[in-house]
């Protein structure tokens, strides 16, 4: 029998140059990104800034993974 690798975990690769927002579902020139595949747009997250950030950091509300805001 061959034997089988255990792949890695694969997450959602974009395009480099291709943001689409996944609140307002608009491309974007720019979207705040997670590895996991979530992007939110500058004016998305301005709005949801309370529920998403704490100052210099974000937390994607997919994977609640934690980013810098850089």
């Amino acid at each position: 029998m061959p034997e089988q690798k255990e792949s890695p975990k694969k997450y959602r690769r974009k395009r480099r140059g291709e943001y689409s927002c996944h609140c307002c579902k608009e491309k974007k020139p720019f979207c705040w990104s997670c590895n996991c595949g979530f992007m939110i747009c500058p004016e998305c997250f301005a709005e949801n800034r309370w529920g998403i950030s704490n100052g210099p950091t974000w937390i994607c509300p997919d994977c609640e993974r934690v980013h810098m805001m850089e």
